[in-house]
């Protein structure tokens, strides 16, 4: 009888076609428009337009389109804007999209730090905000360590971090790019994609980075270094930070409102910022 039962089964779910493998499982696309009255969802289609509109002062939005994957890329001026992390220890209860852009001064953040599956607000290793240390660096891990200061941003091996080299900083990997070199190896082609968020560092610019798509770090590496060479963009450093549900990227448009990649209320333990200085934007 259970021979018969188990023939049925298999006959059941060829019938059905294969099982759903993982890329086919993979999260929507998540994204739209913040503002006053709250957050406005739109498909990926309806989105897609809008990265060709005009952005607040420093910031420039790029989209890159490849048959390897989609990306929305924020290139940000740090001479004229101000940088930092945001975190658990003033907001208790987490930071969110839509809490961070509530502050008008504010023109990008991008998330997150990487946590713990069973608590969304325990970082996993390194967080470190003006200077004080929420949680400390773990030495085996994620390898990368993005530090931010005011006009600053950083990427150092976690065994080479200090504490005086920036007063903000969160542990996060693997590292992208470094050295300039894609350091990511063609087998993560072999791994399931997801939606990414990623930080580089160009100088006295900033690259800031979101998938439209599921990707894979390999893919979205390559693209990178392609996008800096047609730009000019001299970046020496891409690390990846949080991906799947935890990848967000918001930029304030000139019109004030916000364009949001992920999603805008989900709560984090660490976000990182942009903000104008003339309003003096609260960290």
């Amino acid at each position: 009888m259970n021979k018969i039962l188990a023939v049925l089964a298999l006959a059941v779910l060829a019938a059905c076609g294969d099982p759903p493998q993982p890329e086919e499982q993979a999260a929507s696309f998540q994204g739209g428009v913040l503002d006053e009255r709250g957050a406005l969802s739109l498909g990926v289609e309806a989105f897609r337009p809008l990265l060709a509109d005009a952005f607040a002062p420093g910031i420039e939005v790029h989209h890159v389109v490849d048959p390897r994957g989609e990306l929305a890329v924020v290139v940000a001026d740090l001479a004229q804007l101000e940088a930092g992390i945001a975190g658990i220890d003033r907001y208790p209860t987490g930071v969110s999209t839509e809490l961070l852009m509530a502050d008008a001064a504010r023109v990008l953040v991008l998330g997150s730090g990487f946590v713990t599956e069973l608590n969304a607000l325990t970082p996993v290793g390194l967080l470190q905000i003006d200077g004080r240390s929420v949680s400390k660096i773990q030495r085996h891990g994620y390898t990368r360590v993005l530090g931010v200061d005011d006009h600053r941003l950083g990427v150092v091996d976690h065994l080479k971090f200090e504490r005086g080299l920036f007063p903000s900083a969160l542990q996060a990997g693997p590292g992208v790019v470094e050295a300039g070199q894609l350091d990511i190896a063609p087998r993560d082609l072999q791994r399931t994609p997801y939606f990414r968020a990623l930080v580089g560092t160009c100088g006295e610019r900033g690259l800031f980075a979101a998938t439209l798509l599921p990707m894979h770090l390999y893919s979205v590496g390559e693209l990178l270094l392609e996008f800096a060479a047609a730009q000019d963009l001299a970046c020496d450093e891409v690390v990846n930070l949080a991906g799947d549900r935890e990848a967000v990227l918001a930029v304030r448009r000139a019109e004030g409102d916000v364009l949001y990649i992920g999603n805008p209320r989900t709560r984090k333990a660490s976000m990182v910022m942009l903000h104008s200085g003339a309003q003096g934007a609260t960290r």
